[in-house]
């Protein structure tokens, strides 16, 4: 059942790549996003993830399903959901053993983190201050990831970063032209990634 679970959600992933990342609102959209990694989701508990991860999981797949839905209310519950799942993945990143100090790439996040107070604050309006937070928890994910010295942990979570960069831009208005047409494929095809990645760096 958990084969044909994973096997689903990546079917479904496929479909929203090639019918639904450019297409307008519909039940039917938000019902393949949600599944694509829902249906994963179900499967992983059982198999022996951990708890925490899991449930981060299920918390990206509310901001999944939050996204999908039209509104500014939709909006800032989709950031709360997903900055819900980054906490829970932070503390599952926190659990896997003792952390490596390092400096490189966490000051590398941090002042990727400021520069946002440049080029992403100022387009956000009245989401400034739930972006701000979003922003910091986000790369806090980056940057506990990177002192776990896991390399798929690691990988995860910058894919989850350059996703989520994109995404802002497109949202906030930053984008135009080529890379606003191609900015959907390129966002969900790095969230995938990222959860796929993350998915094997806390493979039991």
């Amino acid at each position: 059942m958990g084969l044909i679970l994973v096997v689903a959600g990546a079917a479904l992933s496929a479909l929203y790549l090639v019918r639904y990342c450019r297409a307008g609102e519909s039940w039917a959209k938000t019902a393949v996003k949600t599944g694509s990694l829902g249906f994963p989701m179900l499967a992983l508990w059982p198999m022996g993830w951990p708890g925490l991860f899991v449930v981060g999981l299920a918390a990206c797949v509310a901001g999944d399903f939050l996204l999908s839905r039209p509104g500014d209310g939709a909006l800032k519950a989709g950031i709360g959901a997903f900055a819900l799942g980054h906490l829970l993945y932070i503390a599952a990143m926190a659990g896997q053993g003792p952390l490596v100090p390092g400096y490189v790439l966490p000051a590398a996040l941090l002042a990727l983190a400021l520069s946002t107070e440049y080029w992403l604050a100022p387009h956000t309006g009245g989401l400034r201050w739930p972006v701000r937070i979003y922003v910091a928890i986000i790369v806090a994910m980056g940057i506990v990831a990177a002192l776990t010295g896991r390399g798929w942990l690691i990988a995860g979570s910058l894919v989850f970063i350059a996703s989520d960069l994109i995404l802002s831009l497109q949202l906030f208005g930053r984008l135009g032209g080529v890379p606003a047409r191609v900015a959907p494929f390129a966002i969900w095809g790095l969230y995938i990634a990222a959860q796929v990645l993350l998915a094997v760096g806390f493979a039991p």
